[in-house]
């Protein structure tokens, strides 16, 4: 936040500042494209996503409340991952306040800081790390300054301490200053905080938004209620690619409750005076569909196969593939596939909004509030600052809080009734007309020599696209051409093997495709790792070892390969005597910097999977807040639990086989096993934590079933049969 030295603003004028810009455009000629690609895949695989926002005053994050305590306004979302305790911790800092007198919510689109990148890919903390203690530490010197001017002194000689001004006997608290300060001059940003005079981030302290979730406050998007709000239900397509050919609403008109029935073009809803009124009324419209083709499951699988669409070569270093072409008997090669999964979060996506003439309000648990803002101003043809988005926790986000569709239609419906309307999916809809995550399929290669040592690798990986639908018409098929930013994230081979190659095929499946918690990671974690636990197997060696020897260099991120697998051996407790009828697995990835790994320990009983230890290391860079990073590896070896052992959706005559949880089986208490978190704090800034951790567990597991019973796992969820 660069102003101009003793400049004054208003509470009520805010300076506009320039946004960090992200990408940019590519101007290139078709026979360079490749180069290109690998240069944005090379790119993307360690990028920092920064922040983008348009303005960092003070005063438009942080407001000073009469009890002396600090309101910030945070421009990222809170969806259980703990951004709000670690963002506390940093404000708390460099303000000079106590951490429990330091409030977070989430920032309203009138009124506080946006951030149009939204909230994902794990860089909450990592893109705002320094923004925060710099607008914190001007918030604190413009008190500061403040005080000066009363007392007719230097600023120098004011100090700030738990939320006082002082100098010499004069004393005064934040909230009794700020209450007299109309204008407020804004100095350059100061130095901040060395880490050795930090006194609150690298120590352990509990969620301060954990007493709201406790004690069940009406918080989330799906607990607001307002005067004369009205309930709404949306006609859905129970089959893929079903488009309405007609309906008749009859019924539904005449069902009890139902104030309104809807067919406005391609929407058609129920509103009334409940939830389950309108969901009654919808079930009885009597709805025709042309249905392009009934899917089977194996036609689907078939969909997606290495060989088939769009290929684009993402890393090519030595010889590769030529190296495994010409020398097919020293070739060991081997197939991996992940299935499609849906979100499955405990809150279903839903919004309430209330359209008036010339203004609207949204509420709403969103991980991108400015593009839910845009697609409702757009849907009501109002400018996006008539329309003010206030953000509500998310029961869960992992990508499916990204929906644009859904908010405006449900602003649609207000505008026709004039009345606030909420409408929530059924689990129901959620499954069926879900964003899911995408199949994949993986081709692994790698020529040996007689040793048994490793000269060449190659990885082609087949997956729909995760994010082309956000980019920009025509950008990602032709600058891209496959999705290896999201859906291909993590692909790339990170081990020190002279020749290396891979490529990612694109195809579309006729479902919706996204983002998913660990986006690429996880499937190309499982696929890679699993290859090399298969490696280790079949040339009889160590699978840490082999790990060990092949990430030896002499750069940083190589000694943080090192530290973390020589602390996983010993916590794991890898060379000591198992457990008779236990096998132990072992794998590690590096997402955006930060680099996970884990150890399961496995047994098999009565023919079923039993996962008695996962012991994780992680080093996620600076630590914030240790607490927050175990409960999210916990979270993450949980998610991925499930992923490995149970999460699949099928399809079954054009439509999603899988209504509801009793045909998706997830993780219970019983799966649980003991969960160990380690942490190693490998550099002096924070990287992402909330989704590293998944990408090791499922060929971790892989790897302690291939021990223990000499049959590689190589597709998910696992079958032992």
């Amino acid at each position: 936040m660069a102003t101009e030295n003793k400049k004054t603003f208003s509470r009520r004028k805010f300076f506009q500042r320039s946004a960090i810009v992200l990408g940019g455009v590519v101007v290139a000629t078709y026979a360079a494209k490749g180069v290109i690609r690998r240069f944005i895949a090379e790119t993307a695989e360690g990028m920092d996503m920064p922040s983008m926002l348009a303005n960092n005053e003070a005063l438009l994050w942080f407001e000073i409340l009469p009890d002396n305590t600090v309101l910030m306004k945070s421009p990222k979302i809170e969806m259980g991952q703990g951004i709000f305790t670690g963002f506390a911790m940093l404000a708390a800092e460099e303000l000079e306040m106590p951490l429990d007198r330091i409030k977070v919510e989430h920032a309203s689109t009138s009124n506080g800081p946006i951030d149009k990148v939204s909230t994902g890919g794990s860089n909450s903390t990592s893109s705002l790390y320094v923004t925060i203690r710099e607008v914190a530490a001007t918030m604190r010197e413009m008190l500061k300054i403040a005080a000066a001017k009363q007392w007719g002194i230097k600023p120098s000689e004011v100090k700030a301490h738990n939320g006082e001004l002082s100098s010499g006997n004069r004393k005064i608290t934040y909230a009794a200053l700020a209450a007299g300060t109309k204008d407020w001059e804004v100095p350059e940003i100061p130095a901040l905080k060395p880490a050795s005079e930090f006194r609150f981030v690298g120590k352990d302290f509990k969620r301060i938004d954990l007493k709201q979730k406790v004690l069940g406050k009406p918080i989330f998007g799906i607990d607001q209620t307002f005067p004369g709000m009205l309930y709404g239900a949306i006609l859905q397509s129970p089959y893929i690619g079903g488009k309405l050919k007609s309906v008749k609403t009859d019924l539904a008109a005449q069902s009890p409750g139902v104030v309104k029935v809807i067919h406005e073009d391609d929407l058609v809803a129920v509103v009334a005076k409940s939830r389950y009124a309108a969901q009654t009324a919808l079930e009885k419209m009597e709805a025709q569909w042309d249905v392009p083709k009934k899917w089977q499951q194996d036609e689907f699988v078939a969909l997606t196969k290495v060989g088939t669409g769009t290929r684009v070569n993402v890393q090519n270093e030595g010889s590769a593939e030529s190296a495994i072409k010409d020398h097919p008997e020293e070739v060991f090669k081997q197939e991996y596939r992940t299935p499609m999964a849906v979100h499955a979060h405990m809150e279903p996506n839903g919004s309430v909004v209330h359209a008036e003439e010339n203004k609207a309000t949204v509420w709403t648990g969103t991980q991108a509030p400015d593009m839910v803002r845009g697609a409702v101003s757009s849907a009501l043809g109002l400018g996006k600052d008539e329309v003010n988005l206030k953000v509500a926790f998310s029961g869960g986000g992992f990508g499916r809080r990204m929906d644009l569709l859904q908010p405006q239609n449900v602003a649609r419906i207000s505008k026709i009734v004039g009345q606030p309307v909420h409408v929530f999916n059924t689990r129901e809809q959620e499954f069926m007309n879900g964003v899911f995550r995408p199949q994949t399929h993986h081709v692994l290669a790698a020529k040996m020599n007689k040793n048994g040592e490793v000269e060449a690798i190659t990885h082609d990986q087949a997956t729909p696209d995760q994010i082309f639908s956000m980019a920009p018409e025509n950008v990602g098929a032709f600058f891209l051409g496959a999705d290896f930013i999201s859906a291909g994230h993590g692909a790339s081979i990170m081990y020190n093997v002279k020749n290396k190659s891979t490529s990612v095929w694109h195809q579309q499946l006729p479902v919706t495709t996204g983002i998913w918690r660990s986006v690429g990671i996880f499937p190309n974690t499982f696929a890679i790792e699993s290859f090399m636990n298969e490696l280790a197997h079949k040339t009889g060696k160590d699978p840490i070892a082999l790990r060990m020897d092949l990430l030896k260099g002499s750069e940083k991120i190589n000694k943080r390969y090192q530290k973390v697998l020589e602390v996983l051996a010993e916590k794991s407790g890898w060379d000591k005597t198992k457990p008779e009828g236990t096998g132990r697995g072992v794998a590690i990835c590096n997402d955006r910097k930060t680099i996970a790994a884990a150890v399961a320990e496995v047994e098999i009983i009565d023919g079923m999977i039993k996962v008695r230890k996962i012991t994780q290391v992680i080093d996620p860079g600076m630590v914030i807040n240790p607490e927050g990073i175990r409960m999210q590896v916990e979270g993450a070896t949980m998610m991925g639990l499930t992923a490995t052992l149970y999460e699949e959706i099928k399809v079954k005559d054009g439509q999603i086989a899988s209504s509801n949880f009793h045909e998706y089986p997830m993780v219970t208490l019983a799966d649980t096993p003991e969960i160990e978190v380690v942490i190693v704090q490998g550099h002096d800034e924070p990287y992402g934590v909330g989704e590293p951790p998944m990408g090791p567990v499922a060929p971790a597991i892989g790897g302690a079933i291939l021990q223990l019973t000499g049959k590689a796992v190589r597709s998910l969820p696992i079958r032992l049969s």
